[in-house]
């Protein structure tokens, strides 16, 4: 009996062992994988059809390491990057956020620091140092790199936004930073109820939650703010969620364009309801901005946009898909303190 107990304490011990070493054997293996190197675009941007097929090519690289070499670590390096424009900053920003809560955090990601300085401070302001691990020492001390801030959330919550809003309260009077305010919760309803409703075709069978990722910029005398989502897009949603719209656009345009899509959701939303938090606000949303003298408005959405710049906004689409969607608003602050009412 005792040399059979002896025998099992020693398998067992041994089994042990042997567990022991083959995970010490793999941990000094994995200190001794390459990472993969992946460039990041010199401009930063979604405006430009060049500089947004290079993002969105890159973002298809990030998506599939993730999805396909979890064990491999990842470098992305930043060091030609020289230009980080606010919509397709927040769009890499968000991206990123949602491939590392994809797997926990299980890929080793680090980046390479851009060697144009105005571009690290950038990175350095908005976050992406941390979510890489790097321990960078650029201090953000440029004008149009201080007052960027970033908020995310996955509830409909002003108050994460307010502080971003009513710091320019004293150029912005009280009316407009409520109406700003009242469109951000629009957009935050239409993300969290609407959104994020089915996979992402984005390769990764992934859900995820229903994340908004917002930037608020002053420069220039002007205030910027971006809005994102990473679901399945206005025009995707919109014969889901509004089948009676989307009957009615295909009535007067059999093939509608993405494009197509988000203007007829802004337009109809503006027929809906004039109350905000209803999931019906695009309309409300863009009326905003429009009512504003030189107020901008853009909505990126999947391959479409709308853009009130024009003197009879029309879409345009593009040829990829941001695979979400961007609201941004720009608004001239002087103008404001001196306004009489939308």
């Amino acid at each position: 009996m005792v040399n059979r107990e002896w025998r099992k304490v020693n398998r067992d011990t041994a089994s042990k062992m042997s567990r022991q070493r083959r995970k010490n054997r793999k941990n000094v293996l994995s200190k001794y994988i390459p990472a993969l190197r992946y460039y990041a675009p010199r401009v930063v941007a979604i405006d430009h059809p060049d500089h947004r097929s290079e993002l969105l090519e890159f973002l298809t690289r990030l998506r599939y390491h993730y999805n396909n070499k979890q064990n491999i670590p990842l470098v992305i390096d930043f060091s030609n990057t020289t230009h980080f424009i606010s919509a397709g900053t927040l769009l890499l920003y968000a991206e990123l956020n949602r491939l590392i809560a994809f797997n926990n955090n299980s890929v080793k990601l680090r980046c390479t620091e851009p060697v144009n300085d105005r571009a690290s401070q950038v990175l350095k302001q908005i976050g992406i140092y941390r979510l890489c691990s790097n321990r960078s020492t650029v201090k953000p001390t440029s004008d149009d790199v201080v007052h960027w801030q970033v908020v995310q959330g996955q509830l409909v919550d002003n108050s994460l936004c307010a502080p971003t809003i009513e710091g320019f309260q004293d150029r912005i009077d009280a009316s407009m930073i409520d109406e700003l305010l009242g469109g951000l919760g629009e957009a935050m309803t239409n993300a969290i109820h609407h959104a994020y409703d089915d996979i992402r075709q984005d390769g990764l069978k992934y859900k995820g939650s229903s994340d908004w990722w917002m930037f608020s910029q002053a420069k220039d005398s002007h205030l910027s703010v971006v809005f994102c989502d990473l679901g399945i897009g206005i025009p995707t949603t919109l014969p889901l969620k509004r089948p009676g719209i989307w009957e009615k656009l295909i009535l007067r345009i059999p093939t509608p364009t993405d494009g197509d899509c988000i203007r007829e959701a802004i337009v109809e939303g503006r027929t809906r309801t004039g109350l905000h938090g209803r999931g019906y606000g695009l309309g409300n949303i863009v009326d905003v901005v429009e009512n504003i003298p030189n107020g901008v408005v853009n909505v990126y959405s999947n391959k479409g946009r709308y853009d009130s710049r024009k003197d009879s906004p029309y879409p345009i689409d593009y040829n990829d898909s941001i695979l979400g969607t961007l609201i941004m608003w720009n608004v001239p602050m002087k103008l404001l303190s001196n306004r009489s009412g939308l």
